[in-house]
């Protein structure tokens, strides 16, 4: 039965032909998985989809990629913010040590140093909510295709091992029997 509870036509096959099925299914991943020259006219009409694959494999690297960037340039930003607050502090404290002109400055640039550092500590938010938004985006959309993809791959490899099977029993056939004209037709 397939997804809408319909009876497939697989169903209906002999033993002899579900055993032929899955020896040519079989047969098709063993060349895959060998990495043996496949028929060059199957191969050339998935170029399209091969490309689209490329694609899609290239768009889970990057979400990958970028969320391990968002999450390491987070970690620095906060280090960064917590070191500038430090030193303005530092010279916050030592312009009350120094009443001449150069605790003034010390002053003036430990109230910009901390001002900084607050505004570092505010590029957080925006950035927590894009490394939200792409980890969403992995885990959904990413994830899905990709069990798609899977359930195409399965599909594929059963169709070439149908093609194999169809071009072995092409080989053998003889148009004038009857008898092999039925069984290209089965397969």
């Amino acid at each position: 039965m397939d997804s809408f509870g319909q009876p497939r036509p697989e169903d209906n096959q002999s033993v002899v032909n579900r055993m032929q099925k899955k020896y040519w299914k079989t047969k098709q991943v063993f060349i895959k998985a060998t990495g043996k020259k496949e028929d060059e006219h199957v191969v050339a009409s998935d170029a399209e989809l091969d490309a689209k694959l490329e694609v899609f494999h290239s768009i889970q690297e990057t979400c990958t990629e970028l969320l391990k960037i968002v999450e390491k340039y987070q970690l620095r930003l906060n280090v960064i913010s917590e070191e500038e607050n430090e030193l303005g502090l530092f010279l916050k404290f030592q312009a009350e040590l120094d009443a001449t002109q150069a605790g003034k400055m010390m002053d003036a640039t430990g109230k910009a140093l901390c001002s900084s550092a607050k505004q570092r500590l505010a590029l957080c938010t925006p950035l927590s909510r894009l490394k939200q938004e792409v980890a969403t985006f992995s885990q959904r959309a990413v994830s899905d295709t990709l069990m798609t993809i899977n359930r195409m791959e399965q599909a594929r490899t059963e169709y070439r091992g149908a093609l194999l099977w169809m071009k072995d029993v092409s080989q053998e056939l003889d148009p004038d029997t009857v008898r092999q004209m039925e069984k290209f037709r089965k397969v």
